[in-house]
Formats: structure tokens, sequence, C-alpha cells
């Protein structure tokens, strides 16, 4: 059963009164032409035969007549008629005897008699004529009038058996017009059904069905491949987020279970002071790896719910570079690693300067764990006509092919017991990934299992150099 609010029937309906008003005007104009084309024809011989008449005009005295044979001398007698008339409008000749007296038509013949023209339809005896009415003219006066008239009942007919043809075809028309249109429309908007009833049938607990429909590059046939891109991409953002989910749960559980096992092995029996100190010490370090890893989920929270709003600020590339050296120094000395700064030319940038020593203090903080002692980590710059280029280089263990496309995935690690062991949750990357990319720039990686790794930020800017 077709419902008016169904699209396919509204599509039709407007398809449907569009071509009833095309039909309409159509029909009309097919008409109307006709009946110009026909009275034209009609006019044309009608002419002739008034010339015909014309040469046969004689008078009697000074009134204009006709030859008495004028009313058979062409075609039927009840088709066409002649009658003339004198300067006064007196009727001096009339071939309309199968009528009877015919009525005259006094307002035309007055106004042949004042030179002009004139031709118009009438009724005589029952049947249509086409009537003309000009002056006679005898050395430039006018001395009377000619009527000439032509049956027009071929004309009327015609237009009539026209008329019946187009008052059939025209609501035989739309009714066909709307049964195929029902049938376009369906054919053209099934796969948008299979789009509704697939949109009913997924959850967010299964998100793998597709409708995988083989059609054209059309409107529809993009609206179901999009329909199927849109569901991949949600299955992949469920995806993801279950897998958060299940990250950050085992990430918090770890410190949490270390801490709930020191404190109960604590609480177990009797310590001295020494002994709670040192269970209070391990408690500690796991609180603060558990603040550390509750502010890098608040942070990437913040981030995809747009809650994190940037500052735009001018940011001196040297100084940021020189105080993210100099913040983690301490630690690259303790572990004995050389931290060296490599300048470039004076750059101002436009960026937040606290999310932008963030991105740099993640890059080396990562760089220094992975370096072995004695090895060597480089923070610098450069820039050029259109960005700035910040890179961090590290002698370190490396990244094996397999792993560089995945380390900015969130909980990813490379090393999963060293990473724990070194305090790193997997996030510290992707939070680089997220500021740089903030800022409309990009963070990208080369590195080879066993030769070190570099860091490039390129952060899109105008540079001022002096």
């Amino acid at each position: 059963m077709w419902h008016f609010r169904s699209l396919r029937v509204r599509l039709t309906l407007w398809y449907v009164l569009l071509l009833a008003v095309i039909l309409a005007a159509f029909s009309a104009g097919i008409y109307l032409t006709l009946r110009h084309n026909l009275n034209a024809n009609l006019d044309e011989s009608l002419q002739s035969r008034v010339d015909d008449l014309l040469a046969l005009v004689s008078y009697e005295g000074d009134r204009p007549t006709l030859l008495g044979s004028v009313s058979s001398s062409s075609g039927e007698p009840d088709e066409q008629f002649a009658r003339a008339y004198d300067a006064s409008g007196n009727l001096t000749f009339d071939s309309i005897s199968w009528t009877g007296n015919a009525s005259v038509d006094t307002q035309s013949v007055q106004r042949a008699l004042a030179g002009e023209k004139s031709t118009h339809d009438t009724t005589i005896g029952g049947e249509p004529f086409r009537v003309r009415f000009l002056p006679i003219e005898r050395a430039g006066a006018v001395t009377g009038v000619l009527e000439v008239g032509k049956a027009s009942d071929d004309v009327s007919d015609t237009l009539e058996i026209l008329v019946i043809i187009l008052a059939i075809a025209y609501p035989l028309t739309l009714v066909v017009a709307s049964g195929g249109g029902l049938f376009l429309a369906s054919r053209a908007l099934g796969p948008i059904a299979g789009v509704t009833r697939l949109a009913r049938e997924i959850s967010s607990e299964d998100l793998s069905r597709r409708l995988d429909l083989r059609l054209p590059d059309d409107e529809v046939g993009r609206l179901a491949r999009t329909f199927d891109e849109m569901i991949e991409r949600l299955e992949d953002a469920f995806r993801r987020q279950r897998q958060f989910t299940a990250d950050a749960s085992h990430e918090l559980r770890t410190p949490l279970t270390a801490m709930k096992g020191q404190l109960e092995v604590a609480l177990a029996r009797p310590r001295d002071a020494g002994s709670y100190r040192e269970v209070l010490e391990v408690v500690n370090a796991e609180l603060d790896r558990l603040i550390r890893l509750v502010g890098s989920l608040l942070s990437l929270s913040r981030a995809d719910s747009g809650q994190f709003h940037l500052a735009r600020e001018s940011v001196v590339l040297a100084e940021l570079v020189s105080g993210a050296a100099e913040a983690l120094r301490p630690t690259a000395d303790e572990k004995g690693v050389s931290l060296a700064v490599i300048s470039g030319d004076p750059v101002t940038v436009q960026g937040d300067e606290d999310a932008l020593l963030q991105l740099l203090l993640n890059l080396l903080d990562n760089a220094l764990k992975y370096t072995e002692t004695g090895g060597r980590v480089e923070l610098g710059w450069k820039a050029n006509t259109s960005e700035a280029e910040i890179w961090v280089r590290d002698s370190g263990i490396g990244i094996a092919e397999e792993h560089l496309s995945r380390i900015f995935d969130r909980f990813y690690r490379v090393d999963e017991a060293r990473s724990r062991a070194a305090g790193g949750a997997g996030l510290g990357l992707s939070i680089s990934r997220w500021i740089a990319g903030a800022h409309g720039g990009s963070i990208s990686v080369e590195s080879a299992f066993g030769g070190g790794s570099i860091f490039t930020i390129r952060l899109p800017l105008e540079i001022h150099k002096g």
C-alpha cells in the first residue's frame, strides 16, 4: 500500500503534475496552431473566391450586382455564398436562396462602405461560415459592398475531433505516466530502502554489516557507498573506543593493584617505621604514575571533545627549545646521555607555548628513555619560507619498521615490559601528534632498529628572520 508521505509517491505526484502542465500547454499549443492554420487556409481560399467575384461585378445604373450564375459557379451551393450591396447598404444580389432570407450584418456593411475590410465567423442556416466584407470601388469611389462566405464546418469538425482525441489521450497519458513514475521511482529508490533496513538492523554491538550494492556512479550509488564508508568509520571508531577503554582500564588497574598489594603486605603484620616508609615510597611512585596517566587521559579526552582550547601567542623557537632541553637536562646527566641543542635562524611562531613545550618534552623524554648511557640526543630547528621544522634525534635502540606505522596509536608500546618499567603508558606520542595537528602541522618519524630515531615536527607559520 502506497502512502502519500512516501518519497516515491511524492516524486511521482510531482512528476505527474509537471507532466500534466506540460501536456496541457502542448495540447493548447497544438489546438491553437491547428486552428490558426486551418483558418488561414480558409481565409486564403476565401480571398481567392473574392478575387474571382470582383471580376464578375456588373452595374445596373449605379447599383453593383453580380451575374446570376455566381451561386453555382464553384462548389456546392450550400458551402459558399455571395451578396452585393449598393452605396446605401441595400441588398442588390443574394445567392443564399437555399437558406431563405438570411439576416444582413449591417455593421460590417457600413464599415465596408467606409472602406474597411473585415473577416469574421457567423452562422447561417445553422451552419458555420467564414465571411468576408470588402468595399466595391469604381473610379476611386466606393459604390457598394461585396460579401463572400465559405462554409467552415470542416474546420470546426477537425478541431472537434482534435479536442476529443486530446480529451481521451490527456488523462490516459497521465495514468500511464503515474504507473511508470511509480515503477521508476521504486527502482531508483530501491537502494535507499536497503539503506533504511540496514540502518535499523545495525547496532553498536555489530557494525560489520555492509550494503555492498553494485550501483552506477550516480546520486543513489554514491549514497550507498558513502553509507558503507560511514559504517566502516563508525566500526573503526567503536573498535578504537573499546580498545581505548580496555587499555585505559588495564593501565589504571596496574598501579592500583600495585598499591593495593603493597598496602596489604604492610598491614599483614606489624612492621618498623623503615618498612612502612619503603611501602609509602612505592605507593607514592605508583600514585605519581597514576596521576600522569589520568592527566594524559584527561588531555586526550578534552582534545577529542573539542574542549582543549589552544592559545595563540608569539612563541620564540629558540626559547621554547632551550626551555625543553633545560627541563630534561638533569635526567640526561643522571643517565649519562649527552643532550645538545642545534640552533637555527631566529624564528617566531604563533601557537600555544605550553602545548608546544609539552610536545617537545614528550619527544625528549622518549629519546632519553631509549638511549643507552654514553649516547647522544639532539634537539634543533630550521626554517624555510613556509614552515618551521623542529627535530629530536637520538642514538638509541631505534624502532623496527613494522612498528613505525603504529607508534602514534594510543597505548601502543614497541616493548611492553620496557615501557612499563620506564613508567610510560603509551600516550605521549598520541598527545604529541594531536598537539602538532591542532597547530596545523604534523609529526613524523624516521628510524631503524639499532640505528636511532629522528622525530620531525612541521609547523606552518609566518617567519621573521633577524
